[in-house]
Parts: structure tokens; C-alpha cells; sequence
């Protein structure tokens, strides 16, 4: 009888202990972006499910943002047709509602086997009052090295203001707020001359430029409006 009610005050004081409530859920927006040269159309999974709402990616296309949960999220890329969300390349992360994020499709490192690989990025959508705000992203699988990023001086056109020293391999830097119409450059170790970004920046917008290209000592720019 003793043990019997022994167990019976464990139960008791279990069934007093009270449970963390389930995290709240909500919205986050995603967008997927194909940033794989030479790469066949891609089909995008979110969870092991095809996103029925955006048709297949092409080398340097994204597709709109989509409304997806908030909590863990798997992603991936795979072959047009493919059936199953594992495909050629995944990533998952821990969104917390309200969150804007990017995930790309993009090759790691020569050195590394330029294997495939899919990288997430969260994306700032507040605007900035009569400014433009800018994040840089390096994806040349073919630069083992650093890009940095200027401005043209508005004082003096032959002249350049460094913006970001240097943005490594697969990562992305912070925001910058800059003016209007701002000339953009990119510049790695080994160009001839520094590479125009194709922008028209815009008040009120945000952007993402990621950086890639065919070779070590050309760069390819890709500008994408967020807002």
C-alpha cells in the first residue's frame, strides 16, 4: 500500500506542474532566388511541398515573396518535375513571425568541389524616408576572396567611396543606407577595373544585390527590389 501511494503523490505533483504554452505562430514571407549559372529550371519545396504558386526559376530569376508559417521551416531546390522536396539542394531555418526572408540556390566554393547548396538570408523591408537601403551579397564560387563595394563620390565622379571593405564567400552584409541615384561598384583582387552595378535606386526602396560570375576576375551583378 505504501508504494502504491507513493506513486499515486508523484502523479499528483506531475499534474501540478505547469506546461510552457506552444510558441505563438503567424506569418513570415519567403522568396526563393536561382543564383546557379548554368543551372535547369528549378521547382522550390517548402516542408517536402512544392510551391504551387511560383513557377520554375531560371539561372538569375526569384520568384515574389509567399506567405509561409512562422516556427521551423525546410527549403529546398530540385529539377523540374521532381516529385519529393529533396532535391539538388536544401536548408532549413527558425523564423519568428513577421520575418522577410530570401533563400538562394547557389554553388559553394571550386576549392570546395562547387558542390550545390541553398543559403538563407533575412531581408529588411522597412523603408528609409527619402533614402535607399542596400545589402551585398558575394556568390562567385569562383572568388575565393573578398568583394568590396563603393559608391561613386558625388563630389568628384572620378573618385569612389568604399561603402563595404569586404563581403566574404556565401555571406551578406549588413544594410546601407545611401542617396538616390547612387552609382554602385563592386571591386575584387585580380579585375582590370571595377564592375558598374546595373541599379536605379529609388527612395523609399530596398534592395539585395548578390554578386557573382563566370571566372575569378568577373563579376556579374544582380539587383533585387524587396519592397
Amino acid at each position: 500500500m505504501k508504494k502504491i501511494f507513493y506513486l499515486g503523490l508523484i502523479a499528483l505533483f506531475a499534474s501540478c506542474i505547469k506546461k510552457d504554452p506552444p510558441a505563438p505562430t503567424g506569418e513570415i514571407k519567403v522568396r526563393f532566388v536561382n543564383a546557379v549559372l548554368g543551372s535547369t529550371p528549378q521547382d522550390m519545396f517548402v516542408n517536402g511541398i512544392k510551391d504551387p504558386n511560383s513557377a520554375p526559376l531560371n539561372y538569375g530569376q526569384f520568384s515574389p515573396y509567399f506567405t509561409a508559417t512562422s516556427g521551423d521551416n525546410a527549403f529546398a531546390f530540385a529539377e523540374v518535375g521532381t516529385t519529393e522536396g529533396l532535391g539538388n539542394a536544401g536548408t532549413r531555418g527558425t523564423f519568428s513571425i513577421g520575418d522577410n526572408a530570401s533563400v538562394f540556390y547557389f554553388r559553394l566554393l571550386e576549392r570546395n568541389g562547387s558542390e550545390l547548396a541553398a543559403g538563407i538570408t533575412l531581408d529588411d523591408n522597412t523603408p528609409v524616408e527619402g533614402k535607399a537601403k542596400v545589402k551585398f551579397m558575394h556568390l562567385n564560387s569562383n572568388l575565393d576572396n573578398f568583394i568590396s563595394f563603393l559608391q561613386e563620390d558625388p563630389a568628384d565622379d572620378t573618385k569612389k567611396i568604399a561603402i563595404d571593405p569586404g563581403v566574404a564567400f556565401a555571406n551578406a552584409s549588413k544594410y546601407y543606407t545611401l542617396e538616390p541615384g547612387a552609382k554602385l561598384f563592386a571591386r575584387a583582387t585580380g579585375m582590370a577595373e571595377d564592375l558598374l552595378i546595373n541599379v536605379d535606386l529609388k527612395a523609399g526602396k530596398n534592395y539585395t544585390i548578390w554578386i557573382d560570375g563566370p571566372s575569378d576576375s568577373e563579376l556579374v551583378s544582380h539587383p533585387i527590389l524587396q519592397n
